[in-house]
């Protein structure tokens, strides 16, 4: 496993974050999925993954801590959770005692000392700029209070956010009181690369979530109309993205050689602000074949010049 300094922070992460969405059911029982999500999580974590991404809406911690409670690597591990306060329905009010309370129950669930990395939210409603933006100013003085407090504790170690758009990004670095960015970031989604030089100049990270794509960058979707019955991705409102997904695979087909799921993970990570992403892996044969991906040279930077290109053309080839 490699491992990278996450900039604006003092920790080492692996160039992997395991995030077990999907891992297990969303209740303790012993069904297949959650059997496979434990034997997925154990095998990560013996192939050198020490950054685990986690949040109480997913449901999946009962699973994950069953794992932490005794395993011989638990004091090891880097925490990032989610703390969206305040959330949708908060009325752009931010309530210390709720941001406090989804941190105390991480720690809680799972069994760790300290939560490395915060990946703050403010959600409104709407959930839009115009909503978002002058917000931010008038609770982020109450959160970092917060924050610093539960720090001096040793309990939390540093700030990030999770900013959904890149104007609201550019107005949480402007601010100066974040470590640094968690968004998404892949072949296709490419926005936040426009911050990059500008976290990098003020020393701050990156994290990157959802580099497949949610999936459709992977061998196992090439193809749309083959996916089985039930695929979360078979109906018409994911054709676009299959559109692009097909860009990709054309754009790039001599970079990706046998494996698009292999290209996908390591063009994340060719830039190297890029410290750790986000990837949801739900086996043990998931986990084997990324890890092993990461062991590969990542794509040169002509390679993510080249992705930028195609991304700001809106996916229109030659």
């Amino acid at each position: 496993m490699k491992y990278r300094r996450l900039a604006g922070t003092d920790i080492d992460v692996s160039v992997i974050c395991l995030g077990p969405m999907r891992a297990a059911a969303r209740e303790p029982k012993s069904d297949e999925k959650s059997k496979a999500g434990e034997e997925a999580l154990r095998a990560a974590l013996d192939a050198g993954v020490n950054f685990i991404h986690s949040s109480y809406e997913y449901g999946t911690r009962w699973m994950m801590g069953r794992v932490f409670k005794d395993h011989p690597k638990r004091n090891d591990l880097h925490h990032v959770i989610k703390v969206p306060v305040p959330d949708s329905d908060d009325n752009d009010r931010f309530d210390a005692k709720k941001f406090r309370l989804r941190i105390e129950e991480a720690l809680r669930d799972l069994h760790a000392e300290r939560i490395s990395v915060l990946q703050w939210m403010w959600r409104s409603d709407p959930n839009t700029d115009e909503r978002r933006l002058p917000s931010l100013s008038s609770i982020l003085d109450d959160v970092v209070e917060v924050f610093e407090r539960m720090r001096d504790e040793g309990k939390v170690g540093h700030l990030m956010t999770f900013p959904y758009t890149v104007p609201c990004g550019r107005a949480a670095i402007e601010t100066g009181r974040f470590a640094g960015l968690i968004a998404y970031y892949n072949l296709v989604e490419m926005e936040m690369a426009d911050l990059f030089d500008d976290l990098e100049r003020r020393d701050m990270g990156f994290i990157a979530i959802r580099p497949l794509y949610q999936g459709i960058l992977t061998d196992e979707r090439a193809d749309q109309s083959s996916l089985p019955e039930g695929d979360r991705f078979a109906g018409p409102s994911h054709t676009s993205y299959f559109a692009k997904r097909k860009q990709v695979a054309e754009a790039f087909r001599e970079e990706i050689g046998g494996s698009m799921t292999s290209f996908a993970i390591r063009f994340a990570l060719a830039a190297p602000l890029v410290a750790s992403v986000v990837v949801g892996l739900n086996t043990p044969k998931q986990v084997a074949g990324v890890t092993a991906a990461v062991e590969e040279e990542f794509p040169p930077i002509e390679t993510v010049t080249k992705a930028r290109k195609l991304w700001a053309s809106g996916f229109r080839a030659g």
